[in-house]
């Protein structure tokens, strides 16, 4: 078993107060090999996931905000913004699934936000994201 607890939480928020990107991880899975690649992500206030999409059959990404507030963003592929919305505990949604080659950013706009994301492994970093040429 394992608990994830207030404290626990807390620290990665610490931790993302300290990183450039404005964002810690911490894996939930034992490895990359595995099936199901689970993530929380603690996010700060301007931490902001520039648009991006993945390109494998496989790459399916979704996350639930479980705490705080994100603004989504869904592009065309000539970077027009084609959809946004806000999501989190106190919006329509919290929980947001993007398909392959769909390009979307993410930004926090609560002073912090939590999120857990679930995708399809294995996790190949060769792969991770790829970047529109816009």
């Amino acid at each position: 078993m394992r608990l994830i607890d207030k404290d626990f939480i807390n620290d990665l928020y610490r931790q993302a107060l300290l990183s450039e990107r404005k964002r810690s991880h911490y894996q939930l899975h034992n490895s990359h090999d595995e099936k199901v690649q689970r993530l929380l992500i603690a996010l700060v206030k301007g931490s902001y996931v520039e648009p991006h999409f993945h390109t494998l059959q496989h790459q399916w990404e979704m996350f639930s905000v479980t705490e705080g507030r994100i603004k989504v963003c869904i592009y065309s592929k000539t970077g027009e913004i084609v959809d946004e919305f806000f999501a989190g505990p106190e919006d329509h949604s919290g929980l947001v699934e993007f398909s392959p080659n769909e390009i979307h950013s993410v930004e926090c706009v609560s002073d912090k936000a939590l999120m857990l994301e679930i995708k399809e492994g294995p996790f190949d970093p060769n792969f991770a994201k790829s970047f529109p040429e816009w």
